[in-house]
């Protein structure tokens, strides 16, 4: 009834998106978070990295770099089990949930590195977001921030997400939050 404890995996020529952790690189995350696009994020060390991973359900995208693996029909994007070890992946992507996993989800630190975007991976990793979404029957919320128009169109188009306006409280609950002392703009 919550995110699945054992990964999940989609193939599509040439790349694998996958929820299992052990595929992920905590240096290759960091690295992105450490690029100008990524504008929300900067690198921490390696074990606060690691921490949170480890605390999300996370998503990896990964070029295959060994093609002697990547088996699957070019029309086909179907859940597989895992058929990779980290060294026939490059990362080259990565989003997290956080939250009770029941019925919380929030969406953050989605990324494509800029030499993959328009192949179309972005798109697939939210809809792996959205079909992860669809299998939790007590969701209540799932939410994301996000100030590009771009990636505010995928959203709703991908995962029926809708802005969430803000309003007075006398007409009902009102989104509220707090920027930490080392949040982005």
């Amino acid at each position: 009834m919550s995110l699945p404890k054992e990964p999940r995996s989609w193939q599509k020529p040439g790349f694998f998106i996958s929820t299992d952790k052990s595929l992920l690189s905590i240096p290759a995350i960091n690295h992105a978070f450490g690029l100008d696009i990524i504008y929300w994020a900067q690198p921490v060390p390696d074990d606060v990295m690691q921490s949170i991973v480890d605390n999300s359900f996370c998503f990896g995208l990964y070029e295959i770099v060994t093609s002697h693996k990547d088996t699957t029909d070019a029309s086909q994007q179907q859940q597989q089990e895992p058929t990779f070890q980290a060294e026939d992946l490059k990362q080259i992507g990565f989003a997290r949930i956080v939250g009770d996993m029941v019925t919380f989800a929030y969406l953050t630190d989605l990324y494509v590195l800029p030499e993959y975007q328009g192949q179309g991976v972005g798109g697939w990793i939210i809809d792996c977001i959205g079909e992860m979404l669809e299998e939790m029957p007590y969701l209540r919320w799932a939410m994301l921030r996000t100030s590009m128009e771009k990636s505010r169109d995928a959203y709703v188009k991908r995962l029926g997400m809708a802005v969430l306006q803000s309003g007075e409280i006398e007409n009902g609950p009102v989104m509220m939050g707090r920027k930490g002392r080392k949040g982005g703009p």
